[in-house]
């Protein structure tokens, strides 16, 4: 009977022992399978099987981006510098949106593309390397980003990336982010390096502007070269001025800035001049500026366009409407109306010095008004026109090649209107129309990328974050693995005893 218990307890025993390396044997060879799965995956689908969770899409190219990377030839060696340590944690930083998009570049473009981030602290050669002109002063600024092609970079910050709440920056001083501009910033910097267009672009300031951010980006990203001409007594206009830009002045133009710029007019200047009906300039009729863009034919009216057809208001509101455009301009845009607010009447004044043909580039229904208004916004007795047709917008040209666009909204060129509505709105792209007109750049121009709003977070099933794609790489490569493991330990002590 013993004989008989010893002989079973053996074969129980053998059996556990089988049993034991079958568990052992299976969770190695899973493990490796899952190894070798992974392995072969990267190898043969590298970042095919990476997506991107987040609403607007992130941090992936959108299909323009991937379009013009395509498009370029074989060879191709675009260098984007960041000027820093990568960091290991992008949250809540100035990179977030960009560095996780900087690595989709890489990703999807065959080597045409790198990315370096390469401190100057530890690596000084690097600044003479890409700057040997010492041009762009990139030692004080090593927190941005350089793009390089044949010779040539532009620099990037990250605030360029990003459009920011015009008011709360106002009140608090801090900025608060409404859009990510980044795809938009560096996919047009590398088209215009790569194009090899080059136009000089200037744009007035000190004249209590309400601010410039907005077009120089758009300006940046059409391949001008962008700078500044601080009003003074010694203001002058540059010889490789292309373009000059007067946007939201809230004082008049001085003496000096009229002969200055009339001069550059009579050499066949183009230019672009944008004022509105504000708080800030409700008083200022500006007569110097007027005198100035009387020589194009043109005169900005004190008076404040308002909108009585109900179709045309938005939100009820005869200050708020949208403006139509005349046939001549209709391809600037997808759309033949635009967004117009508290705008100046423009409208056409010969007068004996006057150079230039004028043409209404945008208007009123013809039911509109314009009123006086006094100090205190109040419309004044007596100061409203009759109704009819009156333009927020003027084109002009003359014989000795002088052209010039003046807008009596701030809808197509403020801060404010491009922040919030971003860069690829129906009048930033009217905008880019103007820019072209001046410039015969109809062949160039720059890509249509849209920009992203970062203001909604809800996840959408065809796109990912870089936090979702951790989460999942955690769920698949970790939790599940540890999950069978354990199963096979539960089984292997279970099944020991029988």
């Amino acid at each position: 009977m013993s004989k008989q218990i010893k002989t079973e307890t053996k074969k129980s025993d053998n059996r556990a022992d089988k049993l034991k390396l079958y568990s052992i044997g299976s969770v190695v060879l899973l493990i490796a399978i899952i190894l070798l799965v992974n392995f072969l995956f990267d190898r043969m689908f590298g970042n095919a099987l990476t997506f991107d969770f987040s609403d607007a899409g992130q941090n992936s190219l959108s299909q323009e981006s991937i379009d013009f990377i395509d498009s370029l030839p074989e060879g191709t060696a675009i260098r984007v510098v960041g000027l820093f340590s990568r960091p290991d944690e992008v949250d809540s930083t100035p990179y977030q949106y960009i560095i996780p998009l900087l690595d989709d570049y890489v990703r999807k473009s065959d080597g045409k593309i790198i990315v370096e981030y390469i401190d100057p602290n530890q690596q000084p050669a690097i600044i003479s390397q890409l700057d040997p002109t010492n041009s762009y002063n990139l030692s004080q600024k090593m927190d941005s980003f350089v793009v390089q092609y044949g010779g040539k970079i532009k620099v990037i910050s990250p605030i360029d990336c990003y459009s920011y709440d015009e008011e709360y920056l106002w009140q608090t001083g801090n900025y608060l982010i409404t859009s990510n501009n980044t795809e938009f910033t560096f996919s047009n910097a590398m088209y215009s390096l790569v194009k090899g267009f080059a136009s000089k672009a200037y744009v007035i300031t000190g004249l209590k502007n309400t601010g410039n951010t907005g077009i120089m980006s758009i300006m940046d990203s059409m391949a001008f070269e962008v700078g500044e001409i601080q009003a003074s007594d010694v203001f002058s206009i540059p010889d490789d001025c292309d373009l000059l830009i007067l946007n939201g002045p809230n004082t008049d133009i001085s003496e000096k800035m009229f002969v200055s710029i009339s001069d550059y007019l009579n050499r066949g200047g183009k230019m672009i001049v944008a004022v509105d009906y504000s708080a800030d300039n409700i008083t200022e009729t500006y007569p110097r500026l007027n005198q100035l863009v009387n020589i194009m034919g043109i005169n900005i009216d004190p008076l404040l366009v308002f909108e009585n057809d109900p179709g045309l208001q938005m939100s009820e509101n005869p200050l708020y409407s949208t403006v139509n455009t005349s046939e001549e301009f209709a391809g600037y845009s997808n759309m033949p109306y635009f967004t117009n607010a508290f705008a100046r009447s423009i409208r056409a004044l010969e007068t004996p010095d006057s150079i230039g043909t004028t043409i209404p580039a945008l208007f009123t229904s013809n039911n509109a008004q314009v009123k006086s208004v006094d100090a205190n916004g109040n419309i004044m007795d007596n100061g409203s026109e009759a109704s009819g047709q009156y333009n927020v917008a003027m084109y002009s040209y003359a014989s000795n090649g002088a052209e010039m666009f003046v807008f009596g909204t701030l809808t197509f060129t403020s801060d404010t209107y491009l922040n919030e509505y971003g860069y690829n709105s129906y009048n930033a792209d009217f905008f880019r129309g103007c820019v072209r007109e001046l410039n015969d750049m109809n062949d160039a121009g720059s890509l249509n990328i849209s920009t992203k709003l970062v203001d909604n977070y809800s996840i959408d099933s065809t796109k990912a974050t870089a936090s979702n794609a951790t989460i999942i790489l955690v769920i698949f490569m970790i939790i599940i693995p540890l999950a069978l493991v354990s199963m096979a330990v539960i089984v292997y002590t279970k099944r020991k005893n029988l």
